[in-house]
């Protein structure tokens, strides 16, 4: 077997490390070189997954939202370390659900979506969304430290062949080596958590708008410096867990009942109003209310 690593169509042997570049997909998508790509090393790159279209309305309803909260979307929590890992000239919006309708469309995007599930697979039978957020690094902002997102639960999880956490990053403005580009470190999921790359290994998600990059929570990335004067590097970064871990955030908080039941049955999934059921394999059910289905709950009005 041979897996595509480059959008020239190079190939490399499958036990090779793909440490020179991050892999790039071009249509048609070839969906297990994918999947195998972002297993096997950690990330890939599809080009021109998103829609011109959808991009443009995510970016009109994000220019809003800005517009009118522009003082609130600094970081601002009880820690000042945190606060400076998540960027002092980097605006974020998070809980989108809640926020930008037209995430929505993105968060269930079949290919986007039907990528994530397959990866998860091996732990779960449905995902979660765990997060959901637009993140611009401004003009000089420094690079962000590198990190997995998977700490945000245990750091000592098993971290193995199979993810239980995959993010998705789509660009909504280009990503150059210039504004910010995020750094990724192919190969580095089952790495001991001490051990840091040497910066040859590090590597840049260069993207054009409609571009996603997928990666393993596990893998070493992180935000990229903006050496720019005027350039904002825009993103929306969409990051699942299996359907039995509890999300790193509590998007289901941000949506009251009444609003949630006016969104699709898919939407609601990831957002936690389905019980995650593994009684097929010998185990039992989590995420119920009142020992039934959420989803039924709320479409009969006794959520409210």
């Amino acid at each position: 077997m041979r897996v595509v690593t480059a959008a020239q169509g190079t190939t490399r042997p499958e036990h090779e490390p793909a440490t020179d570049r991050i892999p790039v997909f071009r249509a048609p998508y070839d969906w297990d070189a994918i999947d195998e790509a972002v297993r096997r090393h950690g990330a890939a790159i599809v080009s021109g997954l998103i829609g011109e279209k959808q991009v443009a309305l995510f970016n009109r309803e994000v220019d809003e939202w800005i517009a009118a909260d522009e003082g609130r979307l600094a970081p601002r929590t009880a820690s000042e370390r945190y606060n400076l890992f998540l960027g002092r000239r980097t605006l974020r919006i998070h809980a989108l659900p809640a926020k930008i309708e037209a995430s929505h469309d993105l968060i269930t995007h079949p290919e986007l979506l039907g990528c994530v599930e397959r990866l998860l697979s091996q732990w779960s039978n449905g995902a979660l969304l765990s997060a959901a957020e637009v993140i611009q690094i401004g003009p000089g902002e420094s690079s962000q430290i590198l990190h997995r997102d998977t700490g945000s639960w245990w750091p000592h999880l098993e971290r193995g062949e199979h993810p239980w956490n995959v993010s998705a990053m789509i660009a909504l403005t280009p990503f150059t080596e210039e504004n910010g580009a995020t750094r990724v470190v192919p190969d580095s999921y089952d790495w001991p958590l001490e051990q840091r790359p040497h910066p040859s290994l590090i590597r840049r998600a260069v993207m054009e708008p409609g571009d996603v990059l997928f990666f393993r929570g596990d893998l070493l990335h992180g935000g990229g410096a903006n050496r720019t004067a005027d350039q904002h590097r825009r993103g929306v970064t969409l990051s699942y867990c299996a359907g039995w871990l509890r999300p790193v955030d509590n998007i289901m908080l941000a949506i009251p009942p009444a609003r949630a039941a006016g969104l699709s049955d898919r939407l609601l999934s990831l957002l936690g109003y389905t019980a995650h059921d593994s009684t097929g394999i010998r185990g039992g059910l989590v995420g119920t209310y009142d020992y039934t289905d959420p989803l039924r709950a709320l479409r009969e009005g006794e959520l409210r």
